[in-house]
């Protein structure tokens, strides 16, 4: 994903199904994800997951793709909501 082509988020809440282990790398990974429109997204790779502090609050952003098109969701750990971010090219 390349982060230069992102501007505004599109920040739209999402329904995701996630595994959550020890013996996995940061602890969860996203399988598939549904918007609010109904499309699912079945995830095949993660890239890049990374926190990102804003004082107490963290949240967590996954780079995930299906295949076909690039997707950046993050986890906020305080409302425990998930959001589409970023959808490859496309804009809020």
């Amino acid at each position: 994903m390349n982060q230069n082509t992102y501007q505004t988020p599109l920040h739209e809440i999402i329904d995701v199904d996630a595994t959550f282990s020890r013996n996995i790398l940061g602890h969860c990974r996203p399988i598939a994800f549904r918007t609010k429109s109904g499309r699912e997204v079945q995830i095949s790779e993660i890239g890049l997951i990374h926190p990102r502090y804003d004082g107490l609050k963290t949240t967590f952003a996954f780079d995930v793709t299906d295949g076909s098109s690039d997707y950046r969701i993050t986890l906020d750990s305080e409302s425990l909501n998930w959001y589409l971010e970023f959808e490859g090219d496309r804009y809020a």
